[in-house]
Protein backbone atom coordinates (compact mmCIF):
# COMPACT_ATOMS: atom_id res chain seq x y z
CA UNK A 1 0.00 0.00 0.00
CA UNK A 2 1.12 3.52 -0.74
CA UNK A 3 2.40 5.79 1.84
CA UNK A 4 0.75 9.10 1.92
CA UNK A 5 2.80 11.89 1.87
CA UNK A 6 1.52 15.88 2.81
CA UNK A 7 3.93 18.50 1.68
CA UNK A 8 3.16 21.81 3.39
CA UNK A 9 4.39 23.94 0.72
CA UNK A 10 5.17 24.17 -3.11
CA UNK A 11 7.60 26.32 -3.53
CA UNK A 12 10.85 26.63 -5.27
CA UNK A 13 12.35 23.88 -2.73
CA UNK A 14 9.04 22.53 -1.88
CA UNK A 15 8.22 21.29 -5.27
CA UNK A 16 11.65 19.78 -5.77
CA UNK A 17 10.60 17.23 -3.24
CA UNK A 18 6.82 16.90 -4.25
CA UNK A 19 7.59 16.03 -7.31
CA UNK A 20 10.26 13.58 -6.27
CA UNK A 21 8.26 11.72 -4.35
CA UNK A 22 5.83 11.63 -7.05
CA UNK A 23 7.82 9.52 -9.05
CA UNK A 24 7.90 6.57 -7.11
CA UNK A 25 4.92 4.35 -6.88
CA UNK A 26 5.84 3.81 -3.35
CA UNK A 27 3.71 6.96 -2.19
CA UNK A 28 0.93 9.24 -2.87
CA UNK A 29 1.64 12.72 -2.49
CA UNK A 30 -0.71 15.41 -1.42
CA UNK A 31 0.82 19.14 -1.59
CA UNK A 32 -0.85 21.91 0.22
CA UNK A 33 -0.21 25.73 -0.61
CA UNK A 34 -2.38 28.49 -1.25
CA UNK A 35 -1.07 29.33 -4.82
CA UNK A 36 -3.78 27.88 -7.18
CA UNK A 37 -0.31 28.16 -9.79
CA UNK A 38 1.88 26.99 -8.20
CA UNK A 39 -0.54 23.71 -7.64
CA UNK A 40 -1.57 23.67 -11.08
CA UNK A 41 1.79 23.73 -12.06
CA UNK A 42 2.94 20.77 -9.79
CA UNK A 43 0.09 18.74 -10.89
CA UNK A 44 0.73 18.77 -14.37
CA UNK A 45 4.33 18.13 -14.20
CA UNK A 46 3.68 14.91 -12.03
CA UNK A 47 1.07 14.20 -14.93
CA UNK A 48 -1.57 14.58 -12.39
CA UNK A 49 0.08 12.31 -9.75
CA UNK A 50 -0.30 15.26 -7.55
CA UNK A 51 -3.45 15.85 -5.25
CA UNK A 52 -3.64 19.58 -4.83
CA UNK A 53 -4.84 21.27 -1.41
CA UNK A 54 -5.25 25.03 -1.12
CA UNK A 55 -7.88 24.56 1.61
CA UNK A 56 -4.80 24.28 4.53
CA UNK A 57 -4.45 27.27 5.89
CA UNK A 58 -0.16 27.56 7.47
CA UNK A 59 -1.02 30.14 9.82
CA UNK A 60 -3.52 27.91 11.49
CA UNK A 61 -2.20 25.02 13.27
CA UNK A 62 -5.45 23.35 13.56
CA UNK A 63 -5.75 23.25 10.06
CA UNK A 64 -2.33 21.74 9.32
CA UNK A 65 -3.72 19.14 12.02
CA UNK A 66 -6.31 18.17 10.21
CA UNK A 67 -4.65 17.42 6.99
CA UNK A 68 -1.28 15.95 8.51
CA UNK A 69 -4.09 13.39 10.32
CA UNK A 70 -5.23 12.30 6.64
CA UNK A 71 -1.63 10.98 5.51
CA UNK A 72 1.29 8.74 7.12
CA UNK A 73 3.88 11.18 6.62
CA UNK A 74 4.48 14.93 6.92
CA UNK A 75 7.17 17.10 4.62
CA UNK A 76 7.63 20.38 5.80
CA UNK A 77 9.07 23.69 3.69
CA UNK A 78 6.56 26.54 5.35
CA UNK A 79 8.59 29.98 5.98
CA UNK A 80 10.75 30.00 8.67
CA UNK A 81 7.99 32.11 10.95
CA UNK A 82 5.44 29.13 10.74
CA UNK A 83 7.60 26.56 11.24
CA UNK A 84 7.67 26.12 15.28
CA UNK A 85 3.74 26.27 15.46
CA UNK A 86 3.88 23.68 12.29
CA UNK A 87 5.69 21.51 14.49
CA UNK A 88 3.13 20.97 17.36
CA UNK A 89 0.24 20.77 14.67
CA UNK A 90 1.94 17.93 13.34
CA UNK A 91 2.81 16.43 16.55
CA UNK A 92 -0.67 16.86 17.71
CA UNK A 93 -1.93 14.72 14.43
CA UNK A 94 0.11 11.93 15.35
CA UNK A 95 2.83 12.08 12.28
CA UNK A 96 6.41 12.21 11.70
CA UNK A 97 7.89 14.79 9.64
CA UNK A 98 11.45 15.88 7.89
CA UNK A 99 11.29 19.65 7.55
CA UNK A 100 13.32 22.38 6.56
CA UNK A 101 11.55 25.60 8.06
CA UNK A 102 14.47 27.47 9.05
CA UNK A 103 12.73 28.93 12.03
CA UNK A 104 14.04 31.02 14.69
CA UNK A 105 12.84 29.62 17.99
CA UNK A 106 14.40 26.50 19.48
CA UNK A 107 12.67 23.31 17.72
CA UNK A 108 13.73 21.09 20.63
CA UNK A 109 11.21 22.14 22.84
CA UNK A 110 9.00 20.00 21.26
CA UNK A 111 10.64 16.79 22.13
CA UNK A 112 8.71 15.71 24.78
CA UNK A 113 5.54 16.26 23.18
CA UNK A 114 7.19 14.29 19.95
CA UNK A 115 8.28 11.89 22.14
CA UNK A 116 5.04 11.47 23.95
CA UNK A 117 3.66 10.82 20.59
CA UNK A 118 5.96 8.61 19.64
CA UNK A 119 6.89 10.29 16.37
CA UNK A 120 10.02 11.03 14.57
CA UNK A 121 10.76 14.83 13.81
CA UNK A 122 13.85 15.96 11.93
CA UNK A 123 14.61 19.29 11.33
CA UNK A 124 16.79 21.67 9.80
CA UNK A 125 17.01 18.97 7.03
CA UNK A 126 18.79 21.45 4.41
CA UNK A 127 22.00 21.35 2.41
CA UNK A 128 24.12 23.09 5.10
CA UNK A 129 21.95 22.91 8.07
CA UNK A 130 21.29 19.65 6.74
CA UNK A 131 23.48 17.37 4.47
CA UNK A 132 26.39 18.91 6.47
CA UNK A 133 25.17 17.87 9.63
CA UNK A 134 24.63 14.29 8.21
CA UNK A 135 28.23 13.59 6.83
CA UNK A 136 28.92 15.57 10.18
CA UNK A 137 27.82 13.13 12.25
CA UNK A 138 28.89 10.62 10.85
CA UNK A 139 32.74 11.58 10.90
CA UNK A 140 32.64 12.38 14.33
CA UNK A 141 31.11 8.66 14.69
CA UNK A 142 34.20 7.39 13.06
CA UNK A 143 36.93 9.64 15.48
CA UNK A 144 37.62 8.21 18.96
CA UNK A 145 37.68 12.13 19.61
CA UNK A 146 37.27 15.25 17.84
CA UNK A 147 39.12 18.69 17.41
CA UNK A 148 37.66 20.91 14.72
CA UNK A 149 35.03 21.19 12.48
CA UNK A 150 35.02 23.77 9.61
CA UNK A 151 31.70 23.94 6.91
CA UNK A 152 32.68 26.04 3.48
CA UNK A 153 29.01 26.28 2.04
CA UNK A 154 27.88 28.94 -1.14
CA UNK A 155 25.64 28.73 -4.14
CA UNK A 156 26.83 31.13 -6.41
CA UNK A 157 26.12 32.32 -10.15
CA UNK A 158 28.74 31.34 -13.36
CA UNK A 159 28.92 33.82 -14.82
CA UNK A 160 28.42 36.67 -11.88
CA UNK A 161 28.09 40.36 -13.22
CA UNK A 162 28.92 43.58 -11.47
CA UNK A 163 27.90 45.33 -8.69
CA UNK A 164 26.22 42.50 -7.17
CA UNK A 165 28.02 39.42 -8.00
CA UNK A 166 25.20 37.25 -6.84
CA UNK A 167 22.17 36.37 -7.82
CA UNK A 168 19.00 35.30 -4.76
CA UNK A 169 19.11 30.87 -4.74
CA UNK A 170 17.19 31.15 -1.78
CA UNK A 171 14.78 33.31 0.43
CA UNK A 172 15.93 37.06 0.04
CA UNK A 173 15.29 37.80 3.00
CA UNK A 174 16.93 34.57 5.14
CA UNK A 175 19.98 35.48 2.96
CA UNK A 176 20.60 39.17 4.31
CA UNK A 177 19.85 38.07 7.81
CA UNK A 178 22.88 35.85 7.26
CA UNK A 179 24.84 38.80 7.00
CA UNK A 180 23.22 40.66 9.76
CA UNK A 181 22.60 37.65 12.76
CA UNK A 182 25.31 37.71 15.00
CA UNK A 183 27.41 34.44 14.28
CA UNK A 184 28.08 32.00 17.06
CA UNK A 185 30.74 29.82 16.84
CA UNK A 186 32.76 27.75 19.37
CA UNK A 187 36.74 28.21 19.72
CA UNK A 188 39.11 26.63 22.21
CA UNK A 189 35.50 24.94 24.14
CA UNK A 190 33.89 28.02 24.41
CA UNK A 191 31.33 29.41 22.70
CA UNK A 192 31.14 32.51 21.55
CA UNK A 193 29.84 35.40 18.96
CA UNK A 194 31.42 37.42 16.37
CA UNK A 195 29.70 39.77 13.61
CA UNK A 196 28.46 38.55 10.68
CA UNK A 197 31.04 38.82 7.36
CA UNK A 198 34.02 38.94 9.51
CA UNK A 199 37.36 36.57 9.21
CA UNK A 200 37.32 37.19 5.72
CA UNK A 201 39.91 35.50 3.73
CA UNK A 202 40.45 34.43 0.00
CA UNK A 203 40.33 30.67 -0.74
CA UNK A 204 40.71 28.15 -3.57
CA UNK A 205 38.83 24.91 -3.77
CA UNK A 206 39.66 21.82 -5.92
CA UNK A 207 36.62 19.95 -7.38
CA UNK A 208 37.58 17.47 -10.29
CA UNK A 209 36.59 18.14 -13.62
CA UNK A 210 35.65 21.84 -12.05
CA UNK A 211 37.23 25.08 -12.66
CA UNK A 212 35.77 26.66 -9.09
CA UNK A 213 36.75 30.48 -8.99
CA UNK A 214 38.27 31.90 -6.60
CA UNK A 215 36.24 33.02 -3.63
CA UNK A 216 36.20 34.50 -0.16
CA UNK A 217 34.72 33.50 3.00
CA UNK A 218 33.32 35.49 5.94
CA UNK A 219 31.83 33.66 9.22
CA UNK A 220 28.09 32.93 9.15
CA UNK A 221 25.69 31.99 11.72
CA UNK A 222 24.53 28.51 10.16
CA UNK A 223 26.05 26.03 13.12
CA UNK A 224 22.38 25.56 14.52
CA UNK A 225 22.26 22.69 16.60
CA UNK A 226 26.16 21.38 15.64
CA UNK A 227 27.17 23.85 18.54
CA UNK A 228 26.04 21.84 20.96
CA UNK A 229 25.70 18.17 20.01
CA UNK A 230 29.19 17.84 18.17
CA UNK A 231 31.81 17.40 20.95
CA UNK A 232 34.50 19.56 19.05
CA UNK A 233 36.58 22.06 20.68
CA UNK A 234 36.17 24.65 17.64
CA UNK A 235 33.21 24.57 15.14
CA UNK A 236 32.43 27.53 12.41
CA UNK A 237 30.94 27.81 9.48
CA UNK A 238 32.21 30.04 6.07
CA UNK A 239 29.92 30.90 3.55
CA UNK A 240 31.59 31.75 -0.23
CA UNK A 241 31.01 34.87 -2.15
CA UNK A 242 32.89 36.33 -5.03
CA UNK A 243 35.90 38.20 -3.58
CA UNK A 244 34.62 42.02 -2.90
CA UNK A 245 31.08 40.76 -1.67
CA UNK A 246 31.73 41.03 2.08
CA UNK A 247 33.41 44.73 2.18
CA UNK A 248 30.36 45.74 0.09
CA UNK A 249 27.94 43.83 2.28
CA UNK A 250 29.73 45.18 5.36
CA UNK A 251 29.50 48.92 4.01
CA UNK A 252 25.51 48.43 3.55
CA UNK A 253 25.27 47.00 7.25
CA UNK A 254 26.92 49.34 8.63
CA UNK A 255 25.21 51.98 7.49
CA UNK A 256 21.86 50.71 8.19
CA UNK A 257 20.26 49.79 4.80
CA UNK A 258 19.53 46.50 6.35
CA UNK A 259 17.54 47.27 9.45
CA UNK A 260 14.41 46.36 9.79
CA UNK A 261 13.27 49.25 12.14
CA UNK A 262 11.51 51.96 10.67
CA UNK A 263 13.02 55.74 10.37
CA UNK A 264 11.78 58.98 9.26
CA UNK A 265 12.43 60.07 6.02
CA UNK A 266 10.69 63.57 5.19
CA UNK A 267 7.70 62.80 7.16
CA UNK A 268 7.26 59.24 6.41
CA UNK A 269 7.86 55.90 8.14
CA UNK A 270 10.04 53.88 5.93
CA UNK A 271 11.59 50.82 7.00
CA UNK A 272 15.57 50.53 5.30
CA UNK A 273 15.26 47.03 3.87
CA UNK A 274 12.03 47.12 2.58
CA UNK A 275 13.41 49.67 0.61
CA UNK A 276 16.60 47.86 -0.19
CA UNK A 277 14.11 45.41 -0.91
CA UNK A 278 12.24 46.87 -3.44
CA UNK A 279 15.20 48.23 -5.15
CA UNK A 280 17.36 44.96 -5.31
CA UNK A 281 15.64 41.92 -5.12
CA UNK A 282 13.82 42.15 -8.21
CA UNK A 283 17.67 42.94 -10.03
CA UNK A 284 19.12 40.05 -7.88
CA UNK A 285 16.52 37.68 -8.87
CA UNK A 286 18.05 34.73 -10.90
CA UNK A 287 17.50 33.63 -14.43
CA UNK A 288 14.88 30.89 -15.53
CA UNK A 289 17.75 29.29 -17.28
CA UNK A 290 20.73 31.17 -15.77
CA UNK A 291 23.73 28.76 -14.72
CA UNK A 292 24.86 28.32 -10.84
CA UNK A 293 26.30 25.85 -8.78
CA UNK A 294 26.54 24.56 -5.18
CA UNK A 295 29.68 23.85 -3.24
CA UNK A 296 29.55 22.18 0.10
CA UNK A 297 33.35 21.51 1.64
CA UNK A 298 33.20 20.17 5.09
CA UNK A 299 36.44 19.13 7.19
CA UNK A 300 36.10 17.46 10.29
CA UNK A 301 39.43 17.13 12.37
CA UNK A 302 40.69 14.49 15.27
CA UNK A 303 41.84 11.14 16.27
CA UNK A 304 41.79 8.13 15.97
CA UNK A 305 44.02 5.20 16.96
CA UNK A 306 46.13 7.41 18.68
CA UNK A 307 46.95 9.36 14.81
CA UNK A 308 45.81 12.74 13.84
CA UNK A 309 43.26 12.33 11.12
CA UNK A 310 41.27 14.08 8.60
CA UNK A 311 38.05 14.20 7.20
CA UNK A 312 36.95 16.23 4.22
CA UNK A 313 33.93 15.52 1.92
CA UNK A 314 33.43 17.64 -0.73
CA UNK A 315 29.79 18.11 -2.65
CA UNK A 316 29.45 19.96 -5.91
CA UNK A 317 25.78 20.66 -8.14
CA UNK A 318 24.83 22.61 -10.69
CA UNK A 319 20.79 23.21 -11.90
CA UNK A 320 19.59 20.50 -13.96
CA UNK A 321 19.07 21.87 -17.19
CA UNK A 322 16.15 19.11 -17.83
CA UNK A 323 14.36 19.73 -15.07
CA UNK A 324 14.92 23.67 -14.43
CA UNK A 325 15.31 22.72 -10.99
CA UNK A 326 17.98 24.85 -9.23
CA UNK A 327 21.23 23.18 -7.15
CA UNK A 328 20.25 25.24 -4.33
CA UNK A 329 16.49 23.64 -4.47
CA UNK A 330 18.05 20.29 -5.59
CA UNK A 331 20.86 20.27 -2.51
CA UNK A 332 18.18 21.77 -0.28
CA UNK A 333 15.26 19.80 -1.10
CA UNK A 334 16.65 16.29 -1.57
CA UNK A 335 18.38 15.88 2.34
CA UNK A 336 15.11 16.51 3.38
CA UNK A 337 13.00 14.40 0.96
CA UNK A 338 15.43 11.55 1.11
CA UNK A 339 15.14 11.75 4.99
CA UNK A 340 11.52 11.49 5.15
CA UNK A 341 11.83 8.18 2.83
CA UNK A 342 14.00 6.92 5.54
CA UNK A 343 11.33 7.74 8.30
CA UNK A 344 8.24 5.94 6.22
CA UNK A 345 11.12 2.90 5.92
CA UNK A 346 11.30 2.41 9.28
CA UNK A 347 15.30 3.13 9.07
CA UNK A 348 14.68 6.28 11.39
CA UNK A 349 12.49 5.63 13.50
CA UNK A 350 13.42 8.03 16.68
CA UNK A 351 10.62 9.53 18.76
CA UNK A 352 11.96 12.59 19.36
CA UNK A 353 12.75 15.83 18.04
CA UNK A 354 16.01 16.04 16.15
CA UNK A 355 19.01 17.38 14.30
CA UNK A 356 20.22 15.96 10.76
CA UNK A 357 23.35 14.65 13.00
CA UNK A 358 21.54 12.16 14.90
CA UNK A 359 21.59 9.82 11.90
CA UNK A 360 25.18 9.96 12.31
CA UNK A 361 25.84 6.93 14.45
CA UNK A 362 23.58 4.72 11.73
CA UNK A 363 26.75 3.68 9.03
CA UNK A 364 24.33 2.12 6.77
CA UNK A 365 21.69 5.03 7.24
CA UNK A 366 24.23 7.61 6.02
CA UNK A 367 25.39 5.29 3.55
CA UNK A 368 22.02 4.95 1.81
CA UNK A 369 21.85 8.88 2.31
CA UNK A 370 24.37 9.80 -0.03
CA UNK A 371 24.15 6.93 -2.18
CA UNK A 372 20.07 8.30 -2.61
CA UNK A 373 22.01 12.20 -3.08
CA UNK A 374 24.27 10.53 -5.79
CA UNK A 375 21.52 8.84 -7.61
CA UNK A 376 19.80 12.04 -8.27
CA UNK A 377 23.47 13.45 -9.49
CA UNK A 378 24.78 15.36 -6.71
CA UNK A 379 28.75 15.11 -6.86
CA UNK A 380 29.99 13.96 -3.61
CA UNK A 381 33.88 12.92 -2.48
CA UNK A 382 35.39 11.80 0.58
CA UNK A 383 38.87 11.43 1.59
CA UNK A 384 40.53 10.53 5.18
CA UNK A 385 44.13 11.11 5.68
CA UNK A 386 46.40 11.28 8.29
CA UNK A 387 47.52 14.84 9.13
Amino acid sequence: MKKKVLVLGGGLVGSVMALDLASDEAYSVTVADGNEDTLDSLVSRSGGMITPRQDVDFASPGSITEAAAENDLVVGAVPGSLGFAMMGAVIKAGRSMSDISFMGEDYFRWNDEAKKAGVTLVEDVGVSPGFSNVIIGSAVNELDSVDSVDIYVTGLPLSPVEPFNYKFVFSPDDCIEEYVRPVRLKRNGRIMELPALSENRTYRFDVPGVDLPEMEGFLTDGLRSLITTIPAQNICEKTLRYPGTAERLAFLREVGIFSTEPIDVKGLAVVPRDLFAALAYPRMKLGEKEKEFTFLQIEVKGTKDRKNVLHRYKMYDERDEKTGYTSMARTTGFPCVIMARLIAEGLVDMPGVHAPEAIGNKPKVVERFIAEMEKRGVRISREVTEV
